[in-house]
């Protein structure tokens, strides 16, 4: 019997727990800032094989054919480390991030943070669920009482424009913004209700395939930044609970 896509998750963060903290871990930098870790690399072969069981299909990740693009054809979309800067400075958060692509949309979706043995799932309109409890998205409606999340990779990426005359306007605006340091875990408590908002320029489809169908199958609203489905392939995403979705997209609109 070929093993669950939760099973293969739960088993990649045990072997990236194994190389957590780990003083003898060796990394390379694939650019100025960005580095690739032993364990990236360890976790994300035991992840393409154990995946190839459930079905054979080709991969879309950060360290394997990351020049692939989405496809009329089914793909797996994973992320085996998100957060490899956190992983590496010894901070515990981090994680795995498993979407199947049927060709037209992500209709499969599990997501894993070992520290917090926190594993969500989704399945195209079947709902979202944390450790196997249903999960929404919050109720928030009043920006003032709202706590965001935001990520910055517009800025490390040096790209010509960036968010941060957005993040000025709305950490006034709102009760508290927060960096996780993942794209993939922000996304994640705004399923879980945690976090109200989330928004990020510059991110891959690794980034944001798996967490954005749970976002959605938790009551939440998933567009790219200017109100639109190319969030997956686009580069701009926003999440967020439906009633303060208009806030950040006109915050966005205003200040990007």
């Amino acid at each position: 019997m070929p093993p669950t896509v939760e099973d293969i998750a739960r088993r990649t963060g045990e072997i990236l727990a194994g190389y957590f903290r780990n003083t003898t871990l060796v990394n390379e930098f694939k650019s100025p800032r960005d580095m690739v870790s032993k364990a990236d690399r360890h976790a994300e072969r035991f992840l393409m094989a154990e995946l190839a069981k459930i079905e054979n299909i080709p991969f879309l990740s950060e360290e394997y054919h990351p020049r692939t693009a989405l496809s009329s054809g089914p793909l797996w979309i994973v992320d085996p480390l998100d957060g490899t800067t956190n992983f590496l400075a010894g901070i515990p958060f981090y994680t795995v991030a498993i979407a199947h692509w049927n060709g037209h949309t992500v209709d499969r979706a599990v997501c894993y943070i070992p520290p917090m043995n926190e594993l969500f799932r989704a399945d195209l309109g079947c709902g979202a669920f944390l450790n196997d409890r249903p999960i929404r998205v919050s109720e928030t409606a009043d920006p003032l009482h709202a706590v965001g999340a935001v990520g910055f990779a517009d800025i490390t990426k040096d790209m010509p424009k960036d968010t941060l005359a957005v993040f000025n306007s709305v950490i006034r605006k709102t009760r508290a913004l927060r960096r996780l340091g993942s794209a993939v875990a922000d996304m994640l408590y705004v399923a879980r209700g945690g976090f109200d908002i989330f928004w990020e320029c510059g991110l891959s489809p690794w980034d944001v395939a798996a967490a954005s169908l749970i976002v959605t199958e938790a009551g939440g609203i998933v567009t790219d930044f200017s109100g639109g489905t190319d969030y997956i392939a686009g580069g701009t995403i926003i999440a967020s609970n439906r009633v303060l979705y208009p806030f950040i997209r006109d915050e966005i609109r205003e200040h990007f």
